[in-house]
């Protein structure tokens, strides 16, 4: 199993967005679930018109007394693209009271998923209950845009979180090594700006920049866990 976060820590740099297109793209033969654990309230629900349940609140409620890592399955919805999902609910209000009771049950049963498995969890913005499961993740992966409005919340993250990766989105000023020696994060991928990336979030486009930068994207984060050719 490995747990892959993605967040940010400032502005609305696509994080739900990449997420799914990560999911979408990873590698085929690889069982993979989207969690979206994002306290400010969900996205994807409301553009794929998904039942409120099950999902994040369902499973907040279950997980008390149910730690089969199974159960995350049982709480996932199927996208029209094949992909898994636990959807967190529209509202913030419900979202922050699931993913506050998630905070100390999620990590247990996540680590008991088989080693082939992967959870992708959108946080939203670093802050709260998003946080505490940051720290849990096996890696973390924070979007950016590289422009000093943005970067300058980055400041210290290093310390907080030092197993936090950057993503850039779009253009800046600001090249990756000067970015890297500023906020003393390692730079694992620089995204282009992609204006069809609304479109995908919402169902409406299936081949876009941003799917094909998280297939090379994936790549990367699942190759310790390629299955092992049949003898």
């Amino acid at each position: 199993m490995t747990a892959i976060g993605l967040a940010s820590v400032k502005g609305s740099p696509g994080v739900t967005t990449f997420a799914l297109a990560l999911a979408t793209a990873w590698p085929a033969g690889l069982p993979v679930l989207l969690a979206e654990l994002d306290a400010s309230g969900g996205d994807i629900a409301g553009c794929f018109r998904l039942q409120p349940d099950p999902g994040i609140a369902s499973l907040a409620t279950e997980i008390r007394r149910d730690r089969d890592p199974e159960l995350l399955f049982r709480h996932a919805q199927t996208l029209p693209t094949g992909v898994k999902v636990i959807p967190a609910p529209v509202g913030p209000g419900q979202a922050q009271a699931a993913l506050t009771a998630l905070a100390a049950t999620l990590p247990e049963v996540v680590r008991r998923l088989p080693r082939s498995v992967s959870l992708l969890a959108d946080l939203g913005r670093l802050n709260g209950p998003s946080m505490e499961l940051a720290n849990s993740m096996d890696r973390l992966l924070i979007l950016a845009k590289p422009r000093l409005a943005d970067l300058v919340h980055l400041e210290g993250l290093a310390q907080v979180v030092p197993h936090a990766e950057l993503v850039l989105v779009g253009q800046g000023p600001y090249p990756p090594g000067e970015v890297t020696d500023a906020v003393g994060l390692k730079i694992l991928a620089h995204l282009r700006h992609d204006p069809a990336a609304q479109a995908f979030l919402e169902g409406r486009r299936h081949r876009t920049r941003l799917l094909r930068a998280a297939r090379q994207v994936g790549a990367v984060l699942a190759s310790p866990f390629e299955l092992e050719p049949s003898a």
